[in-house]
């Protein structure tokens, strides 16, 4: 007789309880694991993208209030402030997409320029005693800009929706 027909066979009822309890347990994290992580996933990636969105705008206030300071300093020195830009050119370029900074002689006489591209456009608007500097992006390509102001004697403060972007 060979060794096979000699070996203990398990019991088939046992087979049986132990295919039922795998067979519950994968039921289980099917029925109680996925949709979890299905549920987390609708929470988180929502929030990751407004990050992504936030993170890029952020850009747009840190140049405004560089621009201010460039401003202050072009004061102190000449005892006046200086417009560069225009609103329109502004409105034209902005889009979701960085790209080069364009410079120009206004610029060039302030004496600013971002490290870099950018994704926001900018522009600076001269009222007696006191100056607007304007910056504006639309990071998520949805058409509505995010729009930052600062003046002599505020920081950049966001005047559009908190939802633009």
């Amino acid at each position: 007789m060979s060794d096979e027909a000699d070996a203990p066979r398990p019991n088939l009822a046992l087979r049986i309880t132990l295919a039922v309890f795998l067979g519950l347990g994968l039921l289980a994290c099917c029925g109680l694991i996925l949709p979890t992580f299905g549920v987390l996933s609708a929470i988180a990636i929502p929030n990751f993208v407004a990050m992504q969105l936030k993170a890029k705008r952020a850009e747009v206030p840190g140049n405004v209030d560089g621009i201010k300071t460039a401003l202050l300093a072009y004061d102190a020195a000449y005892d006046e402030f200086i417009p560069a830009g225009s609103e329109a050119q502004a409105r034209a370029v902005v889009g979701k997409e960085l790209r080069p900074w364009e410079r120009s002689p206004a610029w060039d006489k302030l004496g600013w320029r971002p490290d870099g591209d950018v994704r926001g456009a900018y522009w600076v608007v001269v009222v007696p005693g006191d100056f607007e500097v304007h910056g504006i992006c639309d990071v998520d390509g949805d058409g509505d800009v995010a729009e930052y102001v600062a003046t002599m004697s505020t920081n950049a403060t966001l005047v559009s929706g908190s939802w633009a972007y």
